[in-house]
């Protein structure tokens, strides 16, 4: 019979710490002087969203090996992790610990799983209700953004543009996003988003970058949440871009009882 016990929010969020990444705690920019592009600081946001796009546009899959940290108040912890995804289609992670594998998470367009090999129970729901819970990008296009650090600022915002001597810096004109953006790789290293009282709710932060296959791809991706005083962050080991043949593989065992996200109705 299914269940419909509490939800592990640790787990919930050591997931999403590779759907809605960003940055790095405390990690340095990739930002310097050297190559500045000329037009610096008179670019408009429409010429910086180009500038962003421009290098990403025909990614489609990547695999990677990483190291994942989560903290919150409840527990903290450091995971291995194993990472697929194709752009369009499906994410699948692999954590372990300690040399044992701990849970298999799987988003497709429209539904979200997470195997917990250690108890044998599986978290089933839609995305939509992932994302309900999780207050982070989940679809398969945000999530593939966000994991290499290739998020934007949209082109239908009228963005208000500031910069100082090294980046720029997108503010919407509610004042509750920003977007700082390094402009020697064309990259955002943070965005922000805050309340109307100006407290930061959500965080995601991207950092140490290195140059993969012709594309700047940040080492190390933060995705914090300040209501939940929840931190995640995703430390690049290896990675291969536009990989062929890409499995998602879940072999989830017959009978394994099922963990129903909160919001769902099942």
């Amino acid at each position: 019979m299914a269940s419909r016990l509490s939800i592990p929010r640790l787990l919930v969020i050591a997931v999403v710490a590779a759907l809605a990444v960003a940055g790095c705690s405390g990690s340095k920019s990739a930002t310097s002087t050297s190559g500045m592009p000329e037009a610096f600081p008179n670019h408009s946001a429409q010429q910086i969203h180009r500038l962003i796009e421009g290098q990403t546009d025909t990614l489609s899959a990547f695999q990677a090996r990483a190291r994942m940290t989560v903290r919150s108040p409840r527990r903290s912890g450091t995971f291995n992790a194993e990472v697929r995804q194709s752009r369009n289609d499906s994410l699948w992670m692999r954590m372990s610990r300690f040399g044992f594998e701990g849970a298999r998470v799987l988003v497709t367009r429209d539904s979200f799983f997470v195997h917990n090999r250690m108890e044998n129970q599986m978290m089933v729901g839609t995305v939509d209700e992932a994302q309900s819970l999780l207050a982070a990008p989940v679809t398969a296009e945000e999530a593939f953004s966000n994991m290499l650090g290739l998020i934007s600022p949209s082109p239908s915002v009228n963005w208000n543009v500031g910069a100082d001597s090294l980046n720029y810096y997108l503010t919407s004109p509610s004042g509750r996003t920003t977007y700082t953006i390094d402009p020697v790789n064309w990259r955002v290293i943070r965005y922000a988003r805050m309340s109307d009282d100006g407290d930061i709710l959500e965080e995601r932060m991207f950092g140490n970058f290195k140059t993969i296959d012709g594309v700047p791809i940040p080492q190390q991706v933060v995705f914090r949440n300040r209501p939940e005083k929840a931190m995640a962050m995703l430390t690049y080991e290896s990675m291969h871009l536009d990989p062929e043949n890409l499995s998602f593989d879940f072999n989830v065992p017959a009978g394994t009882p099922r963990v129903y996200l909160p919001t769902s109705s099942r």
